[in-house]
C-alpha cells in the first residue's frame, strides 16, 4: 500500500528535506492528501507516455535521418544513459540542442519554427511529419563553423575536382537560349565568368530581349567574346513563344534553355552532354542549382548554399497535383554526382535534343512564366524518353532575386491560370502516375512512399481490442512490400494526435470500425482514399451517415457484399480477414502453462452465444480451458476461465491444445465472417470446430466439422479426439487453404491491387443536391444519383455520391470525372475535373455562364438541348431521365390498390394536376409531405413510399398521376416518374409536357386544360397496362454507358 519510489518522486519537497518518506506520509502526507502508489491513473498515464515515446522512435527510425554513430560519438555522454540514443533525443537531447545528425540543427530548426517551439514538439519528428511537407527548412548545419563566402568556395572548388569531358569542336552543336527583360544585374553576373567556366567548346548563344528597358543590350552588345545572336522584341512575350523564336533560328543539335539569374560552375555544360550523349531514349537533362547568399530574400532567407533543384517531383495540394524542386532547401551533399532519372526538370537549365524537342511540340503557348518545362518534359515523358538531372552540372539560380521583385498582383493572377491550364490538361494523368510510382516504389514522380493509415480502437503496448490486431496482421505485411503504415487511435492518449488528425503524407485510411466518422478526418491530402473495411456489424456500418462518403469499400464475406449492394450503391470487394503465418504456425512449440485439449478464446459481453448453451465440458472427460474476459459470471463454466489471455500469447495458447472451439456471434454469423481465431488457430496445425456454416462453406469448402447443439459438439469433440489420423488429415487440408489464400501476406498483395485497379480506373463523383439535413431517403435525386453510382460501379468506373453541403469543399480531388445533377442548386466546376453537368431540372434557373463552365452538357430535353446547341460554347447533348427496369417492374400489391395515384411532395405549392382534379369522386391516394394545408386529409395516405415499395404502388394503381413544374413542361422536361411507371407497365395521365407524344406514342395520356381532366380519366381508365419495352432503350445502364463513351472519345483526342 505505500511504494517509496513513487512518493518520492511526485514529492520534491520530501526527497529535498531527505525526510524518511513512509513517516513523512504517515504524520502528514495522508492528511494532506498525498498519493502512496500509482494510481490506476497513473499508470495508464506512463503506460500511454511509454506509447507516445514508442511511436515518435519509430517515426524516426523509419525515416533514416537519424545517425545513431554520429550522436554517440558527438555526445559521449548519451551512451552512461543506458537507452536507444534516438529515444534520448527525444526526451532530453532535442531541448539541449544536440543535433540527430550533420544534416539536422536542432536549435535553428525551432528558432525558425516558433510554432514547433511553443507546443514543444519534437524538431525532427515534426520535421519528418509536417515541416518537409510544409517546405521548412531542416538545416543549416553545413554552414555551422563556415562563414558563407568559405561555402560558396568550397562547392566552387568541389565541382572542379569532378572533372569534365574534354570535347572538340567536333562535338554537336548546343543553342544556349536566354529571354531577358530588365535584366542588366543578371546579365553582369552570369557573363563575368561564363566564357571562362563554359569549356564545352561548340555553342552559340540566342539572346531573346523582351523590351528591356534597361542597361541590357549595351551588356549583350559588349560581349563580342561571346557567340551571340540578339532578338530583340518591341513588347513583352510569353516564354514559349520568345523561347520558340530563338529556337526557329538555332542551329545546334541541342537546344539549352538557361535563366539569365544564373551563375555556371566549371564544366557544367559537358556534364549535361555526357548525360545527353549516354543514350539514344535521353529526353531533358536538368543541373543541381544552387541557392546563393538568400540573406536578402523574402522567402528564402533560411536557404543559403542550399539545393534549389535536384530534378522536379509532384505532390498534391488544394484537390490537384503539383510540381515542385525536389530537395529544395537540402544541404549540399558532395557525394552525390550519379545522374539520376527524373519525370522532369526545370528550364532554369534545361538541355534537349532539337529534334525531340520539335516532336512534341516544344514549349506550349497557352502557359505565360509557369509551368511551359513541366509541361515539356511530360510530354517527351509519355513519348517514351526518359529526362535526367546531373548532379555534376552545378549552377547558382538567384530565382528569389527575379521573383521576388516581380509585381505581385500580376503574378498571382499569371500563377492561378497556368495552374488551370496545366491541371486542365495533366492532373487526371499525373495522379495516376502519382498513385502508381509509390504504389510500385518507384520513386520517380515523388519522393514519398505510400503510407496507408489503419483506424482502431487503441493502439500500444497493452492493446486488448481484436481490431488492432487484425490491423497489426495487415500493417506487417504491408511493411515487408515496402509501404509505411500508421495506427490511427480512437481511444488515444494525451500525447497522440487524434485519430481524426490524419499526417498529409497519408495516401489511404482503412477504417475497421464503423464508429469512426469519416467527415470528421482533418488531412492536408485532399486526395486520401478512404476505404471501409466492414468485417462485422454490416448493418450498423450501413446505416451510418458518412458510410458512403467512403471510397472503397471492403466486406469479409459475400453475403455482406450483397446486403451493401442492395442498400447502397456501392460494390464492395470481397476482403475476409487472415492470418500472420509467421506469428502462427505448426512449428511452435506447447507449454505446459496452456496445455488442454480444447479451449476457446473470446469474450462474455452478456449476450448470448451458442457456445453457452452447447459447451458442455462436465460432461466430457478431456480437459477444457476457457480465455477472456467475464465467463466467472456463468457458473457452469466458472471453473474452466483462466483469464484474459493477450493476442500475443495466442500462438503458444494454440501450439498447447489439440481442438479450437469457435462461437461466430450473433454480429457476423448470419453474414458469414469468419473470426481471427479460424485462420490463426489452423495456421497452428489446430483443428477448429465451428457453428458458422456460412464462412465455413464461403472459404473452407465447408471443410470444418460444425455444431449447432450441445450434443453435436459434444459428438465432435469426441470424434475428434479420439481420432488422431482424421484430425491431422483435416488439419492438413485446412492448413493448405489458409495458407494458400487467407494469410496477411496474401491479403497485403491482394490489397496493392485493389488499389492499383482503383487508381488505375476513372472515377466518378456525382453531386446530388440533397442538404445533409434532410433524409436523403425521401428525395428522388439520391436514387436517381444511386442507381447511376451503381451502374458507373458495375462498369469499373469507382463513383459515389456526395451530398450538397460537400460540393465546394477540395474533398473531391480524388475524383476524375464529376457529374452534376443539376436542379435547384449551382455548382461551380474545378479545373482539375472533367466537369459533367446533367441538367434535369429547372432550366430557367442557369445562366449561359454556368453552362460554359462546364466540359460538357447534357440535357433531359431533346427540345431544350437543341435550343442550347446555338446559345453555348461547350458541347450539348439531350439526355433524357431514365427508369432501373430491373427494379420498376409490374407487380400488383392489394395494399396500394387504387383508382388514382398521386406520389410526390408539395414544397407547399399546390401541384397542377391535384389543383385541376381536386375535388373528385374517383378513388385518389396521395402520398407526400406537405399537403396538409393544402388538400383535403381523406386523400392523403402517407408522407412517404419507399423506394424499394414505389414498384408495387406503381403496378397497383389504374392511373398514375403526373405533372411537372412550369419550365420543365415548357422546355420538355420529361419527368423520371413516366419512365419508372411505363417500367411497371402502368397507366400514366400527366399534363402536356413538350414532346411526350413523340417519345411515348400512344402509351401516356396528356391533357392540356382543366376541362379536359375528366375526358382523359375515362380514356386511361380503358387502357389495361402498356408496354414496357418501351422504355428499354431509356435504362440508367444506357445512360451511363453513353457517358462514359463520350468522355473516352474526348480523352482520346
Amino acid at each position: 500500500s505505500f511504494n517509496t519510489s513513487v512518493y518520492l518522486e511526485n514529492n520534491e519537497d520530501v526527497r529535498a528535506k531527505a525526510n524518511n518518506p513512509y513517516v513523512h506520509y504517515l504524520q502528514r502526507g495522508k492528511k494532506e492528501g498525498r498519493v502512496p502508489l500509482k494510481t490506476k491513473k497513473m499508470e495508464r498515464h506512463d503506460r500511454d507516455y511509454e506509447n507516445y515515446i514508442a511511436h515518435q522512435v519509430d517515426i524516426i527510425e523509419k525515416s533514416g535521418l537519424f545517425d545513431k554513430e554520429y550522436y554517440l560519438q558527438k555526445y559521449e555522454e548519451v551512451k552512461y544513459y543506458l537507452m536507444n540514443p534516438i529515444e534520448h533525443y527525444i526526451i532530453k537531447g532535442a531541448y539541449e540542442g544536440k543535433n540527430p545528425s550533420r544534416d539536422f540543427n536542432s536549435n535553428y530548426y525551432l528558432y525558425y519554427n516558433p510554432d514547433v517551439k511553443e507546443n514543444k514538439e519534437n524538431p525532427l519528428v515534426h520535421y519528418i511529419t509536417k515541416g518537409k511537407k510544409e517546405g521548412r527548412g531542416r538545416t543549416i548545419s553545413h554552414l555551422v563553423n563556415k562563414d558563407e563566402k568559405s561555402y560558396e568556395r568550397e562547392i566552387y572548388e568541389k565541382t572542379r575536382e569532378f572533372g569534365y569531358t574534354k570535347y572538340d569542336n567536333n562535338a554537336p552543336m548546343v543553342s544556349i537560349i536566354l529571354l531577358n527583360r530588365d535584366g542588366a544585374h543578371h546579365l553582369r553576373r552570369l557573363f563575368n565568368t561564363f566564357k571562362e567556366r563554359t569549356t564545352y567548346p561548340n555553342y552559340e548563344l540566342i539572346i531573346v530581349d523582351n523590351s528591356s528597358s534597361d542597361e541590357s543590350i549595351e551588356i549583350i552588345n559588349s560581349h563580342e567574346e561571346l557567340p551571340i545572336t540578339l532578338i530583340e522584341n518591341d513588347v513583352n512575350r510569353s516564354f514559349s513563344y520568345a523561347n520558340n523564336q530563338a529556337v526557329e533560328v538555332a542551329k545546334g543539335d541541342y537546344l539549352l534553355f538557361l535563366n539569365n539569374d544564373m551563375e555556371v560552375c566549371v564544366g557544367w555544360l559537358n556534364h549535361l552532354m555526357d548525360t545527353a550523349l549516354s543514350d539514344s531514349n535521353i529526353g531533358a537533362v536538368g543541373s543541381k542549382l544552387i541557392y546563393p547568399d538568400a540573406s536578402s530574400s523574402v522567402y528564402n532567407i533560411e536557404k543559403s548554399y542550399t539545393i534549389q533543384h535536384a530534378g522536379i517531383v509532384f505532390n498534391q495540394k488544394d484537390g490537384y497535383v503539383r510540381p515542385y524542386n525536389k530537395d529544395n532547401g537540402m544541404a549540399y551533399e558532395f557525394e552525390d554526382n550519379t545522374p539520376k532519372e527524373r519525370v522532369a526538370v526545370t528550364a532554369a537549365t534545361l538541355l534537349v535534343e532539337k529534334s525531340k524537342y520539335e516532336e512534341v511540340g516544344g514549349f506550349d503557348n497557352d502557359y505565360e512564366y509557369g509551368f511551359e518545362d513541366v509541361d515539356l518534359c511530360l510530354k517527351l515523358y509519355k513519348h517514351g524518353y526518359k529526362n535526367y538531372y546531373n548532379p555534376k552540372s552545378v549552377l547558382f539560380h538567384y530565382e528569389f532575386g527575379t521573383q521576388e521583385s516581380n509585381e505581385a498582383e500580376i503574378v498571382k493572377n499569371r500563377r492561378i491560370r497556368n495552374k488551370e491550364v496545366f491541371t486542365k490538361k495533366w492532373n487526371t494523368w499525373l495522379k495516376r502516375e502519382v498513385f502508381l510510382d509509390k504504389i510500385n516504389n518507384r520513386h520517380l514522380f515523388t519522393d514519398n512512399p505510400l503510407k496507408v493509415g489503419l483506424v482502431v480502437s487503441q493502439r500500444g503496448k497493452n492493446v486488448q481490442a481484436g481490431d488492432f490486431f487484425t490491423a497489426l496482421g495487415l500493417s506487417d505485411s504491408l511493411v515487408k512490400l515496402g509501404y509505411k503504415t500508421e495506427f490511427l487511435a480512437i481511444n488515444h492518449s494525451e500525447y497522440e494526435n487524434s485519430a481524426y488528425e490524419v499526417d498529409g503524407d497519408i495516401d489511404i485510411v482503412i477504417s475497421l470500425l464503423d464508429k469512426y466518422d469519416i467527415n470528421q478526418i482533418k488531412s492536408d491530402n485532399t486526395m486520401l482514399i478512404k476505404i471501409a473495411w466492414v468485417r462485422n456489424w454490416i448493418e450498423r456500418w450501413v446505416q451510418q451517415d458518412f458510410f458512403e462518403d467512403f471510397d472503397l469499400i471492403l466486406a469479409s464475406s459475400k453475403k455482406a457484399i450483397d446486403y451493401i449492394k442492395q442498400h447502397t450503391g456501392f460494390n464492395p470487394i470481397l476482403f475476409p480477414i487472415a492470418t500472420d503465418t509467421g506469428m502462427f504456425n505448426k512449428y511452435l512449440q506447447p507449454t505446459d502453462e496452456y496445455k488442454c485439449d480444447y479451449c476457446f478464446t473470446g469474450s462474455f459481453w452478456n449476450a448470448d452465444r451458442d457456445i453457452i448453451s452447447c459447451l458442455s465440458p462436465d460432461d466430457l472427460k478431456y480437459t477444457f480451458n476457457l480465455y477472456g474476459a467475464n465467463w466467472e459470471k456463468l457458473p457452469h463454466l466458472r471453473k474452466y476461465h483462466k483469464g484474459f489471455i493477450n493476442y500475443n500469447q495466442m500462438p503458444q495458447l494454440y501450439a498447447s491444445t489439440e481442438l479450437v472451439i469457435d462461437d461466430a456471434n450473433h454480429v457476423t454469423k448470419e453474414y458469414g465472417s469468419v473470426n481471427s481465431r479460424v485462420f490463426d488457430a489452423i495456421a497452428s496445425g489446430k483443428l477448429v470446430i465451428t457453428n458458422g456454416t456460412l464462412g465455413n462453406d464461403e472459404l473452407f469448402g465447408g471443410l470444418m466439422p460444425e455444431y449447432h447443439s450441445k450434443e453435436e459438439l459434444s459428438q465432435q469433440i469426441e470424434y475428434y479426439m479420439q481420432n488422431k489420423d482424421k484430425r491431422d488429415e483435416l488439419v492438413n487440408k485446412l492448413q493448405d487453404i489458409v495458407y494458400n489464400h487467407h494469410t496477411y501476406d496474401i491479403r497485403a498483395k491482394e490489397f496493392i491491387s485493389i488499389i492499383t485497379d482503383y487508381v488505375m480506373h476513372p472515377k466518378v463523383l456525382i453531386k446530388a443536391p440533397i442538404p445533409r439535413s434532410k433524409n436523403k431517403f425521401e428525395w428522388g435525386d439520391y436514387f436517381f444519383g444511386r442507381n447511376l453510382q451503381r451502374q458507373f460501379n458495375d462498369k469499373s468506373y469507382y463513383s459515389k455520391i456526395q451530398l450538397l453541403d460537400d460540393w465546394d469543399n477540395l474533398n473531391d480531388g480524388l475524383y476524375d470525372i464529376i457529374l452534376v445533377l443539376r436542379g435547384l442548386s449551382v455548382y461551380t466546376p474545378k479545373s482539375q475535373h472533367y466537369n459533367i453537368m446533367w441538367n434535369i431540372s429547372h432550366p430557367d434557373d442557369i445562366t449561359l455562364k454556368e453552362y460554359n463552365s462546364f466540359d460538357k452538357i447534357y440535357v433531359a430535353s431533346t427540345y431544350w438541348a437543341d435550343k442550347l446547341k446555338d446559345l453555348v460554347e461547350v458541347e450539348v447533348e439531350s439526355l433524357l431521365q431514365c427508369t432501373d427496369i430491373n427494379k420498376f417492374k409490374r407487380q400488383y400489391d392489394p395494399e396500394y390498390d387504387t383508382e388514382l395515384l398521386f406520389v410526390g411532395n408539395s414544397r407547399l405549392i399546390y401541384r397542377k394536376i391535384l389543383k385541376d382534379l381536386l375535388p373528385t369522386n374517383h378513388e385518389l391516394r396521395v402520398y407526400g409531405a406537405m399537403w396538409e394545408s393544402l388538400i383535403d386529409e381523406k386523400y392523403l395516405y402517407g408522407e412517404h413510399i419507399s423506394n424499394d415499395e414505389l414498384y408495387k404502388a406503381y403496378s397497383s394503381t389504374r392511373i398514375l398521376l403526373n405533372d411537372h413544374w412550369d419550365d420543365m413542361r415548357e422546355r420538355g422536361f420529361i419527368s423520371n416518374r413516366i419512365f419508372d411507371a411505363i417500367a411497371c407497365g402502368t397507366v400514366i395521365l400527366t399534363d402536356h409536357v413538350r414532346g411526350i407524344e413523340d417519345l411515348f406514342p400512344g402509351a401516356v395520356v396528356y391533357y392540356d386544360d382543366a376541362n379536359q381532366l375528366e375526358d382523359k380519366i375515362q380514356e386511361a381508365l380503358k387502357i389495361e397496362s402498356v408496354d414496357s419495352d418501351l422504355v428499354k432503350e431509356h435504362t440508367y445502364e444506357r445512360r451511363v454507358q453513353k457517358i462514359i463513351d463520350d468522355y473516352n472519345k474526348k480523352q482520346s483526342v
